[in-house]
């Protein structure tokens, strides 16, 4: 059987917006991307491994801990060497290269494509060349993985292991990535093609990801692709419904339900929102056949693309029908055909003859009942068929019967490829038309149908649909840890060490800055928690002082959080002074303790107090 023409020319619109799609969804992070990559290439090479790039649209954020001042300038001076300094954003610190904490395992990986670029701190024993090998697509020819790992001489526990596993794993399924795994745990973006997939992707991670490994993967996917454009409105004896529904954008699709809600009485119906548009002229076309519909006691409006087809099952005068339409074509442009119909109530009632019934059960067992006349008709069918369903699910019960005064064969062919797109249902192709019911997980399936069929019905043989659309269960995302374990794990943190500044000062010190690093990895976990931030001091010195350097003291932590990535939106920062004391200020030992900086929950009343302050 030769497809269409018009099938292969839907077929290469698809594949060609498609490509689109990703494309334009690889450039909006292109500039980012290519300066973040260029300047960690440039700090790595000239030995700035200390050193840790973000960037924000055109600037760049240079972060991490700098041994001593002239380190921290080479890295300022080896990012200004690949992107204009104006957009470098020095946010390192200075601290003493004696005591400087060997930085953690973590690996950052990026992905576009082929194109795969590899960062971090691993272990000595790691097998780097395996990771890499699993990174590259077997059978496909990839580029070079691009290697900026560096050594170190912590150890690695079961965990990190884990978590590589599932990071690769998550990267096989994707084409656009950017991970960040850790030990225990994998975060990060990827892109999926559509919705589909990104429904899939998390079903799958759900299911493999081990027990003591978190993730946390933002799935982004683009705008849908629509093609055809399509629109589909059936209206009978005290019912209106809409089958399919497209437009570019929201408003377009807010204009259209509009007259929808106006003609039905009833709100609650979806227009789908996605990429492409046959003409811009599509919302006033379908506004117009909405206006011809409100004319009619029973019809059905189906527009797929630039073809209008109008079915009108009743009128009171030929002549209504006739004006109708001429007001429709009217308003027409001259890219758009319009075919429309009137079908009486004795055409609509004529003997139905032979059937032909297609069965789909829900376990995917599919079944052909009824007469062709030729037994390569029946062979072909079944061919057909099985490549559908599977050699073992179709049970084909056609007859062969030369004096059939029909031959569906055609119309089977069409049905075999519409009812394949349904969970479970029937199709019923006689004389009267072709009637479809079932249910799918796809809300605008009836519009599909109608395109395989569009063109290969008579005037008097009607498409009827009924179609029940089942939504497929969501994903639910574990949720993270709550705001009492949030703090718990914090608190038990602050039980053994303290964030400690130097002495008169907000400046914190380098054990502070290190326990921050903990801290800012428990928070970034709770990214709904409200938070205070409490400084206290102890009792030397004038009241308003120590007031003024626990305020000062609270803020400064709450910077360090935010140049951490801690979403702070939440969060608040409040000095106490001395009066809130803890032990004896009497002793030395008691002001060492009340000279501390405590995280609690903050109410509601608090953050806006302290918003308004």
């Amino acid at each position: 059987m030769q497809l269409p023409k018009v099938f292969w020319n839907y077929f290469s619109f698809f594949s060609a917006a498609i490509t689109s799609v990703l494309v334009a969804t690889v450039a909006i992070d292109l500039i980012e991307k290519t300066s973040r990559d260029q300047v960690k290439k440039e700090l790595l090479t000239g030995g700035a491994t200390w050193a840790d790039v973000e960037t924000v649209g055109l600037q760049v954020f240079l972060i991490g801990n700098a041994p001593d001042e002239a380190s921290r300038f080479n890295a300022i001076s080896l990012a200004g060497n690949v992107v204009d300094a104006e957009r470098v954003i020095d946010q390192m610190n200075i601290i003493d290269n004696q005591t400087v904490k060997p930085p953690g395992l973590k690996l950052e990986i990026l992905k576009n494509g082929s194109d795969i670029s590899v960062y971090g701190i691993v272990p000595k024993k790691f097998n780097k060349s395996a990771l890499i090998d699993s990174l590259k697509e077997k059978g496909k020819t990839s580029r070079a993985v691009r290697d900026f790992i560096e050594y170190s001489s912590i150890d690695a526990d079961q965990t990190w292991a884990k978590s590589i596993r599932f990071g690769v794993l998550v990267l096989k399924k994707v084409s656009l990535a950017r991970l960040e795994i850790k030990p225990g745990i994998v975060k990060g973006e990827v892109v999926a093609e559509d919705l589909e997939q990104k429904y899939l992707l998390q079903k799958q991670w759900a299911s493999d990801l081990p027990k003591d490994v978190k993730q946390k993967i933002e799935i982004k996917s683009p705008r849908p692709l629509i093609s055809p454009f399509s629109f589909r409105m059936t209206k009978g004896e005290g019912f209106l419904r809409l089958d399919a529904c497209s437009a570019d954008n929201k408003e377009a699709a807010s204009k259209i339900l509009k007259e929808v809600t106006k003609l039905s009485g009833k709100k609650g119906f979806i227009c789908e929102v996605g990429l492409g548009q046959p003409s811009a002229d599509w919302v006033k076309i379908v506004l117009s056949t909405l206006n011809a519909l409100s004319q009619t006691k029973e019809a059905s409006v189906t527009i797929i693309n630039e073809e209008i087809s109008l079915v009108v099952q009743e009128m009171d005068l030929e002549l209504d029908f006739q004006n109708m339409v001429q007001k429709l074509e009217n308003d027409l442009t001259d890219n758009y055909l319009l075919d429309a119909k009137l079908i009486s109530s004795s055409d609509s009632g004529s003997d139905m003859g032979e059937s032909i019934v297609l069965t789909l059960s829900p376990e995917g067992l599919f079944q052909m009942n009824g007469r062709v006349r030729f037994e390569t008709a029946k062979t072909t069918l079944t061919s057909l068929a099985e490549a559908k369903f599977g050699k073992g699910f179709v049970n084909n019960k056609l007859k062969i019967d030369a004096s059939a005064t029909q031959d569906w064969s055609e119309l089977i062919m069409f049905g075999i490829e519409s009812i394949s797109l349904l969970r479970n249902g029937s199709i019923k192709i006689n004389n009267s038309g072709i009637s479809v019911s079932g249910d799918s997980n796809e809300a605008n399936i009836a519009v599909k149908i109608a395109q395989n069929f569009y063109g290969k019905l008579t005037i008097n043989q009607p498409l009827k649909t009924k179609i029940s659309y089942v939504e497929l269960p969501k994903i639910v995302e574990p949720k993270g840890p709550s705001d009492e374990e949030c703090l718990k794990d914090v608190q038990e943190l602050l039980n053994e060490r303290k964030i400690t500044f130097e002495p008169s000062s907000d400046r914190i010190n380098l054990d502070g800055q290190q326990l921050l690093d903990e801290i800012a990895d428990i928070l970034r976990e709770c990214d709904e928690l409200s938070l205070e931030i409490a400084g206290h001091t102890d009792s030397q010195g004038r009241e308003e002082m120590n007031l003024q350097l626990s305020q000062s003291r609270a803020t400064a932590v709450l910077i360090e959080l935010q140049r951490r990535k801690v979403l702070t939106t939440n969060y608040v920062a409040k000095g106490y002074g001395e009066v809130e004391p803890i032990a004896d200020n009497e002793t030395e030992e008691g002001r060492e303790i009340n000279r501390r900086i405590e995280f609690k929950l903050a109410s509601d009343e608090n953050l806006e107090r302290d918003q308004s302050d």
